[in-house]
């Protein structure tokens, strides 16, 4: 039986060359217990991308800040345990991050565990949930404490999905998700989304988990019955690419929206040609540009740290910035003065985006953006 994939991340400040490091710095890590920060993510398998993404640039800015003497002598460190994309995997994975690894927050969950497992096993360990890839409105309704967003969520893309559609005087409007608690939500926001506007749904189809055979025949025919001029993917990634090229074999030559949870450069790179002209809802800045602030500050960041631009990468170096504002803050670094630093912690102008972490309540206004995949193989806004 293959053992579930650990990673313990090396204390980040050994990602850079030691002659590089204050010697104060070097006293002080050896002395002082480091900080540690707890990640669960898909980090092999097919969902992999994302999840080693978001850990790849949550570590360097880690070792930015540990080169800098951390935070008040502290090294700041990344454990990240691998879920395999897994919701049980992820709750179990919390419970070692908390027990064995003392952890004081959790951060950076990518996959199915960050809807809801995550936030769920973080509150029973009386831990911070912090900058989740997930746009779920559980963690948005104030019912679990220490929940810390950034990105802006699932009906908020939903909407301006819906709103995109009508400008163009698309009216038949598909939606392809999992059956799940993400998947009924986008199904509530699409269905009131359009009924606002005295329209409906074109029509509402499910594929299972990374969208096996048994599941796109029928989903394919549900969704092709409603005669859709544009589909929204809502499943992972995977599933959303199996779909597409077994409806575009069935026939279907409408346009494609899809979700930033489930957009990105590995859907791209799965689709291959397929990804031409596909849609995608964004709500981190563009990472592909120097015309902003954000954008060359984020390539700079980059480049020093041979990390590939993403949009999860992008993601992760806004949120793990956030995270070290917030550690700064705090005097005595525990769960509870954490969570009351990142309680004050106010909005931080990135350089044409704003930055800043909310619960119930939002501090700052959500952005979304469009971008489309064109033949030449890159996103363009």
């Amino acid at each position: 039986m293959r053992r579930r994939l650990l990673l313990l991340s090396l204390p980040a400040a050994s990602l850079l060359p030691a002659s590089i490091l204050p010697r104060a710095a070097h006293a002080r890590a050896s002395t002082s217990p480091p900080i540690r920060i707890g990640q669960s993510a898909p980090v092999s398998g097919p969902l992999a991308q994302v999840g080693m993404a978001v850990r790849e640039a949550t570590l360097a800015v880690f070792a930015e800040v540990n080169a800098q003497g951390g935070i008040a002598g502290r090294e700041v460190q990344l454990v990240t345990l691998d879920d395999e994309d897994r919701a049980e995997r992820t709750a179990v994975n919390v419970k070692l991050l908390s027990a064995q690894h003392r952890v004081v927050a959790m951060f950076g969950f990518v996959g199915a565990g960050a809807h809801r497992a995550g936030a769920r096993g973080a509150a029973e360990e009386g831990l911070p949930y912090i900058a989740a890839f997930s746009g779920s409105q559980e963690l948005r309704s104030g019912a679990l404490p220490w929940v810390y967003n950034l990105r802006a969520g699932h009906i908020d893309e939903i909407e301006y999905i819906a709103r995109h559609t009508r400008q163009l005087g698309i009216r038949r409007v598909a939606l392809v998700s999992e059956y799940n608690s993400q998947g009924w939500e986008l199904r509530d926001a699409l269905i009131a989304s359009f009924e606002s506007r005295g329209e409906s749904v074109a029509s509402i189809s499910s594929i299972d988990h990374e969208g096996s055979r048994y599941s796109l025949p029928g989903a394919v025919a549900s969704v092709m019955a409603g005669e859709p001029q544009a589909i929204v993917l809502g499943a992972d990634y995977v599933a959303s690419a199996r779909f597409v090229n077994a409806v575009r074999q069935a026939g279907y030559t409408g346009l494609f929206y899809t979700l930033s949870t489930v957009g990105g450069n590995a859907l791209i790179d799965m689709l291959g040609a397929h990804a031409a002209g596909l849609s995608v809802t964004q709500v981190a800045p563009f990472p592909f540009t120097s015309s902003s602030a954000i954008g060359r500050n984020f390539q700079a960041f980059c480049a020093r740290h041979k990390v590939e631009a993403s949009f999860a990468g992008m993601e992760a170096y806004l949120g793990a910035s956030l995270l070290v504002d917030a550690l700064r803050r705090t005097r005595e670094v525990t769960p509870a003065k954490l969570a009351e630093a990142l309680d004050g912690l106010p909005p931080r102008d990135f350089g044409g985006f704003v930055g800043a972490f909310y619960g119930k309540s939002r501090r700052a206004p959500p952005q979304i953006d469009l971008t489309v995949f064109s033949r030449d193989g890159k996103f363009v806004k």
